[in-house]
């Protein structure tokens, strides 16, 4: 299956996933409602870091209210940093908030994650190429994060663009790192772990 078909199919998801949800869940007000259509996204993101390409960008839903939260990501590693060719990622980032804590005019949160990531240039393969003897690689395209972190919120009181805003701080690792930490003496737990900062602004 090629990457294309691939990205389509995880647009897709997230398109019907968003219509589902919000239909059988949605508990906000009619006025609300009128202002907004349900494909506009509730807050857009940028992440620093966190497996998801030194920068991340993208938008999101309040798939579940106060419950789930869904993103799709652009992400990108120069070849600066890389030390290969750019890298180019595309993810669908899924954050459940534990439970909040209001203090004062901020809200916190613990939470946790996972993100499902699609390499789409030329550092990774689907399918093994034919230079490579059968089974001597795993696919290399897709991979899965998980993570823990914190969030505040705060509600801004001038609203015209922005209704609000989160800062968060997460620590993660891609499943493979996770594997050979375990399967492995070579690999430590201290290795496989990476932390990032981003920030949602909500319309």
């Amino acid at each position: 299956m090629s990457i294309k078909n691939i990205s389509i199919i995880l647009l897709t998801f997230l398109f019907f996933t968003n219509i589902t949800a919000q239909d059988s869940t949605y508990v906000k007000s009619k006025t609300k409602a009128k202002e907004k259509a349900w494909y506009i996204p509730d807050y857009v993101k940028m992440q620093f870091a966190g497996n998801l390409g030194l920068l991340s960008v993208g938008a999101g839903y309040e798939v579940i209210n106060n419950v789930l939260y869904s993103e799709l990501l652009y992400g990108f590693v120069p070849k600066s940093i890389s030390n290969a060719e750019s890298i180019h990622l595309i993810s669908i980032k899924n954050t459940f908030p534990i439970f909040t804590k209001q203090i004062g005019n901020f809200t916190l949160s613990p939470i946790a994650g996972f993100t499902t990531s699609i390499e789409t240039g030329n550092n990774s393969f689907l399918t093994l190429p034919d230079k490579y003897p059968k089974g001597y690689y795993f696919p290399s395209a897709i991979h899965f994060t998980l993570f823990v972190g914190a969030q505040v919120h705060k509600e801004f009181k001038n609203q015209k663009i922005f209704k609000g805003a989160d800062l968060y701080l997460e620590v993660g690792t891609v499943e493979t790192y996770l594997f050979f930490a375990l399967s492995t003496k070579e690999v430590t737990f201290n290795d496989v772990f990476s932390s990032a900062i981003g920030i949602n602004f909500y319309f």
